[in-house]
């Protein structure tokens, strides 16, 4: 026993001996060979300094943390016999220049931002061991681009101060084409059918005939997904993809693939059933499961009863529900008996609501738009409408939803809104020329969120010779806790009139509008309130030296008088108190270009006692989108506008309250503000008239407007076959049929021809329609629409303009 103590005694100074042999004190640090690192660069990343006692073992790991920065590509370490250690260290050369020959396809902002990624950046260091990763991954970047057969060099040349310059030599290859796609085994479908599924194809589409048929690996994929998917929507549960083969064909830069796929047999549904902890739901669970006996199995429609079972119970606070589905499947019958095993797990409550990105608009302006609230049980619905009421405002993008499930709160959860924001101002200027109205300018200047209260507030001007126009227009969003919102507009115009060669008419109008805006519901507002318009008429009478004379028919000559007898002409000074009231529908998805969805206006206004006039109007104007493939990259589009007004007495609607084809995407190919009702009065020398002249009468070249309108704008969007999709969200072509008229429906004639008179628009044929093709772009400087059209119903004297080019969008 004495001798067994003796022994471990023994043996455990024997290791503390050997141990302290092993260790040493630190005195000094020397780095032999730095050019580019410093010193205390090193320093930080070794694990010991000065006056630390290390072992052999804590060498070999600070070398390999060296070696790990990619810095250095030699590292020895030496022993003095004063415990100095010396690293004698060869640094990786510094690269001094790259030059890249042969990249077209990557962009070169991406190409450089993925060498900047790997570190080879002129002013780094060289690591070699990046080279071969650089390679491949640049590759893979080209197969995604459909060059398969590209190759890439990295070639550097170093100088004798331990520098390098790197040459990237890239050979892109060329595009390989499909030549021919075959498929083996299919007995249910044709192969018109199954590659009719597909995007990549071996012929060119009917409107496309120059596509070029290109090979893409990732696309093909997705074929074969969408192929596996549809037999399983039509019930053959076993089918399977058994071989995919692409042929590369040398030297044409082509590729046959040959998918060879076994169908099995089609199954049908006889039977389902639902299990599991779904509480009192039962019954409005199975009535969402809308499957009938012997119905053929279809993979798609079960998935969105799933959807909809989980849609449901997420607006009662179950977000995390699991549904599987269990099949029991009779190979005889060729049946399957469906088991939807439900799991509602744990029943969630909205702890907080706070939004992330919004760095000038305030929260309270986002928070107002949220529907469900905090601290009551969590509900998908609200939340999804609180998003999509998020996103109808204009300079805020990009919004996605994040549900954060707390660690300290079994059932609670977070709802985090992350969102961009847009630029919200704008300052334009313009500059015109016109016959009449000389030299134009224009001015506006806009804020959509002032000061990040959701305000909107814009100026407007005109000024030229005919024409002196301001306004003045603000928008409080909320101006009411219940959604409701209140416009404001001022507005002042002295506008002058043309009507013919011996009489001008001077209208100076001030007045304001103020309306409330009350939101029914996410898709629904209704608009009421009230106006004031003043409005001065003047004469300026060319028979009287052009002196500005008021409207007073004692004082004027016979000429001017048998001008003035028009029924609008009457009053000098006129007050106008107008109830305004309006209805928005608004479901359109997508803000700038609608990809679905319908935008409906319904508009009215009317005279109320104490106004000069006594007058209503009345305007319809709808438009709808219809996606007609499950892409939405060919849509149906239809606008209509059809309006009303009159008075309520036998006096005409004011002449400045008619309805005007003012813009050229309302009928496309005609002249703007040339459809409709014209001025036809006599002269005395046909050099006097400045419209169209017949015998001893002119016609005005501009519609002076009418009480009645009709538009309509049929239009098919197309995808645009040379250009990439991502590009298809700024551009948007589109074939169109345009059609419509504007009436006067209380037109008198007169027998008296040498009065002045309305052209009889009140025909049928006297419709206007046209043809043709358009382009939207929307632009850095806001959206731009191209047309050309042609007129296929109109009037001897209309004005032709089939090219027309418009900035903005505005029914």
């Amino acid at each position: 026993m004495l001798i067994k103590k003796f022994f471990i005694i023994f043996l455990m100074f024997f290791s503390i001996n050997i141990y302290s042999k092993s260790l040493w004190t630190v005195k000094n640090i020397e780095f032999k060979g730095l050019k580019n690192c410093t010193k205390q660069e090193v320093l930080g990343n070794i694990l010991f300094n000065i006056g630390d006692k290390i072992s052999k073992n804590d060498i070999q790991k600070s070398i390999r943390l060296l070696f790990k920065t990619g810095k250095f590509s030699d590292i020895q370490v030496f022993f003095s016999t004063n415990n100095s250690i010396i690293f004698k260290i060869k640094e990786q050369p510094l690269i001094f220049h790259i030059d890249v020959f042969g990249n077209h396809i990557i962009p070169k902002k991406n190409f450089n931002e993925y060498l900047k990624k790997l570190g080879m950046e002129i002013g780094k260091q060289y690591n070699p061991y990046l080279k071969y990763i650089f390679i491949q991954n640049i590759k893979k970047l080209h197969y995604h681009f459909g060059r398969y057969q590209s190759s890439i060099r990295l070639l550097t040349n170093f100088s004798s101060n331990n520098r390098v310059n790197i040459k990237i030599l890239i050979n892109e290859g060329n595009l390989l084409k499909i030549n021919h796609i075959k498929i083996i085994g299919n007995k249910s479908f044709s192969r018109e059918k199954i590659i009719s599924l597909f995007k990549l194809k071996d012929y060119a589409s009917w409107w496309n005939i120059f596509e070029k048929r290109i090979y893409y690996a990732d696309e093909l994929e997705r074929d074969i997904n969408n192929l596996h998917n549809f037999y399983l929507n039509h019930g053959f549960y076993y089918f399977s993809i058994d071989k995919k083969i692409v042929n590369f064909l040398k030297n044409k830069n082509k590729v046959n693939i040959i998918l060879k796929i076994s169908e099995g047999n089609q199954y049908k549904i006889s039977n389902f059933f639902i299990n599991g902890n779904f509480l009192k739901y039962y019954t409005q669970i199975k009535n969402l499961i809308s499957i009938s006996s012997n119905e053929i199995y279809n993979k798609e429609k079960i998935q969105l009863i799933i959807q909809r079972i989980k849609y449901f119970l997420s607006e009662r606070g179950y977000i995390n529900t699991q549904i599987e589905i269990n099949p029991e499947i009779n190979f005889i019958k060729k049946t399957i008996i469906l088991n939807f095993n439900i799991n509602i797990n744990q029943r969630y409550f909205i702890n907080q609501i706070y939004f992330k990105g919004n760095k000038l608009t305030k929260d309270i302006v986002l928070r107002r738009e949220i529907k469900q609230s905090e601290g009551e049980w969590c509900n998908l619905k609200l939340l999804d409408l609180s998003k999509e009421a998020l996103e109808k405002i204009k300079y805020i993008y990009d919004i996605k939803m994040i549900k954060e499930f707390l660690h300290d709160k079994d059932n609670a959860v977070n709802i985090i809104y992350e969102l961009k924001e847009r630029n919200t101002g704008s300052l334009n200027f313009g500059l015109g020329y016109g016959k009449e109205s000389g030299i134009s300018f224009n001015t506006s200047i806009s804020k959509d969120n002032l000061f990040g209260l959701g305000n909107f507030f814009k100026v407007s001007a005109i000024k030229n010779d005919n024409q002196k126009y301001i306004d003045f227009q603000m928008t409080y969003p909320y101006f009411f806790d219940n959604g409701t919102n209140l416009n404001s507009r001022l507005f002042y115009n002295n506008f002058i009139y043309h009507f013919n060669d011996m009489s001008n008419l001077i209208k100076k109008t001030f007045g304001f509008e103020n309306d409330l805006s009350f939101l029914i519901n996410n898709a629904n507002r209704f608009n009421v309130g009230v106006g004031y318009t003043h409005n001065s008429l003047i004469n300026q009478d060319s028979t009287s030296n052009n002196s500005l004379i008021k409207i007073n028919k004692k004082n004027l000559t016979s000429n001017s008088k048998e001008i003035l007898d028009d029924q609008f002409l009457t009053n000098s000074l006129m007050n106008d108190i107008t109830l305004n009231y309006s209805f928005l529908h608004d479901t359109l998805k997508s803000l700038y270009f609608p990809i679905s969805g319908n935008q409906t206006y319904l508009i009215g206004k009317n005279t109320i006692p104490g106004s000069d006039n006594n007058f209503y109007k009345f305007l319809l104007d709808t438009e709808q989108y219809i996606p007609l493939d499950t892409e939405k990259e060919f849509i149906f589009s239809a606008h209509f506008k059809a309006g009303f007004g009159d008075s309520f007495n036998k006096s005409k609607l004011p002449f400045y309250e008619s309805f005007h084809l003012n813009n050229s995407n309302y009928i496309r190919g005609f002249g703007v503000n040339t459809i409709g009702p014209k001025k036809k009065y006599a002269i005395n020398k046909i050099q006097e008239c400045f419209g169209y002249k017949k015998n001893n009468f002119c016609e005005s070249i501009e519609s002076i407007g009418g009480n009645a309108i009709l538009v309509a704008n049929l239009e098919l969007i197309i995808p645009i076959p040379f250009i990439k999709k991502d590009y298809t969200q700024f551009l948007r072509p589109s074939f169109f049929l345009d059609f419509g008229n504007i009436w006067d429906t209380k037109l008198i004639q007169e027998k008296n021809q040498s009065d002045i008179k309305f052209i009889d628009f009140n025909q049928l044929k006297n419709f206007h329609s046209s043809v043709g093709f358009a382009l939207q772009w929307f632009s850095p400087i806001g959206p731009l629409v191209f047309s050309y059209a042609h007129p296929i119903q109109k009037n001897e004297n209309d004005q032709i303009e089939k090219f027309q080019f418009s900035i903005g969008k505005n029914w």
